[in-house]
């Protein structure tokens, strides 16, 4: 049977679950340093340049494991490294919770980023290649975008139950960063026993054991299409699709990381909230209503219309955002700004409520577009061939990763320079361009094979 008559139901709900735990330990782990930050800080003393590094460690680390194991997973296939993900994130996770200085913590955030890396280069091929067409986007949304948010509310929610039991503060932030092994650990069976994809198994290489279990899985056989073109031409054809969709997730990560790092120290500061209630609010308020919506219309209306949408609104509500903290007049409020650098943290009552309505309606209009297509991964994977989609993802994870990294690294150091008004600002200039870029020169993949 084809592609089009296979039923794919069943694998597509294995796959979610499979990769889905995943991603939801990703963001678990990557949000819940935000959250006992603070903690931290105190505990171990940090500079502030040590506080960059150390939030921005587990992206370094994701970076150099996604080059590595996307051009392997190309040539061995998807399942002989999908485990080995979880294992290295399980490792990070337990040694980071017995840490005990700055050098410690560090390099146990790179092992959790080496995992986190392979997970980002491998989960959205599964869920790609393991996908009707029809149902792909709304597949990999769920698997990404909304699990990836609540891992980010588990870990706000287990930070909130361990203040409310009253913990000390070197205790609380120790257990909030282990908790995370409990989704990585429940995972790591289900990988080794997932079928390999069905891309894989019938455009690279049909290894005979696991195409039985897939057919089984499946009802039926598949049909077998080799792709015989070399694996340097399909590379040299696809180049400048694969650069452009890099392009396109290194500038969405460039204010969304930090957002999702910072936004519980900064912005929650700032707006006089605690960083629990920040999550609670931008999870439920903003990113999930904005994630329903765009898993009806993922498939139905395309990727392009919906990141377009979903950047101009970014682009317009942070500048918004940022014209409040820098002419807050213009507004209406008689705010005397002695330092432009501390004028997000003299926004109190409606001024404040004012600007968290103008980062949530930025949330929001994220979630429709940007945050849940390009932010699941989605683009490079549903863009490039079988033959190269690990290679191509590697390529594109790894940059993004990396410049995420520098960002992070550096946004202490730019937010004590310039202020929080101006950054937004940037940011918003980002937003633009980025509608811009996949306006003109981003192809549509509505519904298209994944040849």
């Amino acid at each position: 049977m084809d592609e089009d008559s296979l039923p794919f139901d069943d694998l597509e709900i294995k796959s979610t679950l499979t990769a889905g735990m995943g991603v939801f330990t990703d963001g678990y782990e990557l949000y819940s340093i935000s959250l006992v930050f603070y903690y931290i800080q105190d505990a171990l003393h940090l500079q502030i340049v040590q506080e960059g590094f150390l939030i921005a460690s587990s992206y370094y680390g994701a970076a150099i494991s996604a080059i590595l194991l996307g051009f392997l997973s190309d040539k061995m296939g998807r399942k002989i490294i999908y485990g080995l993900d979880v294992g290295l994130m399980s490792i990070g996770i337990l040694s980071q919770s017995i840490s005990f200085n700055f050098f410690q913590l560090l390099i146990s955030r790179v092992i959790l980023g080496l995992g986190i890396g392979a997970d980002y280069v491998l989960s959205p091929l599964i869920i790609a290649e393991n996908s009707n067409p029809k149902s792909r986007g709304k597949r990999m949304i769920i698997t990404f975008a909304v699990l990836w948010g609540l891992g980010a509310v588990a870990a706000a929610f287990v930070d909130q139950i361990l203040i409310m039991l009253g913990e000390p503060a070197n205790i609380v932030w120790r257990i909030v960063l282990l908790a995370g092994i409990i989704p990585a650990i429940s995972v790591f069976y289900l990988r080794r026993k997932i079928p390999e994809t069905y891309k894989y198994l019938t455009r690279i290489k049909p290894i005979k054991r696991e195409l039985e279990k897939l057919q089984k899985e499946l009802g039926g056989n598949v049909v077998i299409k080799l792709d015989n073109v070399p694996f340097i031409k399909r590379l040299k054809t696809s180049i400048v699709l694969i650069l452009l969709s890099t392009i396109i997730w290194v500038l969405y990560d460039m204010y969304s990381s930090t957002f999702a790092i910072y936004g519980p120290i900064t912005i929650a500061a700032n707006l006089g909230l605690s960083p629990i209630d920040f999550t609670y609010a931008a999870q439920f308020l903003a990113g999930l209503p904005g994630q329903i919506i765009s898993i009806y219309l993922v498939d139905k209306i395309g990727r392009k219309p919906l990141i377009i949408l979903g950047y101009a609104g970014v682009a317009f509500w942070l500048f918004m955002y940022s014209s409040l903290l820098i002419f807050p007049g213009f507004f209406g409020f008689n705010i005397k700004i002695s330092n432009p650098l501390q004028a997000a943290e003299q926004l109190t009552g409606e001024a404040a409520v004012l600007g968290f309505t103008f980062y949530l309606l930025n949330y929001l209009f994220s979630a429709i577009g940007p945050a849940s297509i390009i932010g699941s991964a989605m683009l490079t994977p549903e863009l490039t061939p079988t033959k190269i989609r690990g290679t191509s993802q590697a390529i594109s994870v790894a940059t993004d990763r990396l410049m995420a990294a520098l960002s992070i690294t550096a946004f202490p150091l730019l937010l004590s320079k310039y202020g929080l008004g101006a950054l937004l600002g940037v940011y918003s200039i980002i937003a633009l361009l980025s509608c811009i870029i996949t306006w003109f020169l981003i192809p549509e993949t509505k519904g298209v094979k994944l040849e």
